[in-house]
């Protein structure tokens, strides 16, 4: 499970949290599946590092104005 969170003075304004869901023997090269915590799902390939990951489930969360 991977977590992210957004703080503003100690206070959690975003947080997102995800699990993958491909097979334990996917490899660096494969794409992995990631089921985040409101259902969405994100395509991710290890190789491209964790920062990247983060990004995309951050991109899955719908801003209130």
């Amino acid at each position: 499970m991977i977590t992210v969170q957004i703080l503003i003075n100690e206070k959690v304004i975003y947080c997102r949290s995800a699990v993958n869901k491909s097979p334990i023997k996917a490899g660096i090269d494969d794409v992995n599946i990631y089921k985040n915590d409101d259902g969405t799902i994100i395509k991710h390939t290890p190789k491209d590092g964790a920062v990247v990951l983060a990004k995309k489930m951050l991109d899955t969360i719908k801003e209130e104005l």
